[in-house]
């Protein structure tokens, strides 16, 4: 059975190259030095297919690097790094906000499934949701 390489440990990691990639950006380029930053041999470009995570922020930051201009030919090189940056912030930003929104969506669902069933108390429902449930593990 093949390693496994993209881990809940090194998915930060994965995400942070791409949120940070500057220049064309291709699925066997993205491969290679995500191979290179995680010290492994090489990824399989279906391996990386597999995290919806990575496809999401990959087609973020393609879109990111689609929608910008040309690179200036500017001889700051501070301005080029601030830049960078930026833009680096934005796209883990916007990933962020996206993430939130899916979990919204998905607590929407879950309540109204959950007023769905037969026998649920709705009362004690609506004050678990809005009275956090007491955490029994501190």
């Amino acid at each position: 059975m093949p390693k496994k390489i993209i881990t809940d440990e090194t998915m930060p990691q994965a995400l942070g190259l791409l949120h940070s990639w500057q220049g064309r950006l291709t699925w066997d380029l993205y491969a290679k030095k995500l191979a290179k930053r995680l010290k492994v041999d090489r990824i399989a470009k279906r391996s990386l297919y597999k995290h919806d995570e990575i496809v999401i922020v990959y087609k973020q930051v393609q879109e990111r690097l689609k929608e910008q201009a040309p690179e200036e030919k500017t001889t700051d090189a501070t301005v080029r790094k601030l830049t960078q940056e930026l833009e680096k912030t934005q796209s883990e930003l916007a990933h962020e906000k996206q993430k939130v929104t899916n979990l919204q969506e998905a607590l929407l669902r879950l309540q109204r499934n959950a007023y769905m069933v037969p026998g649920i108390d709705t009362k004690k429902l609506q004050d678990l949701l809005i009275n956090r449930l007491p955490d029994e593990r501190r």
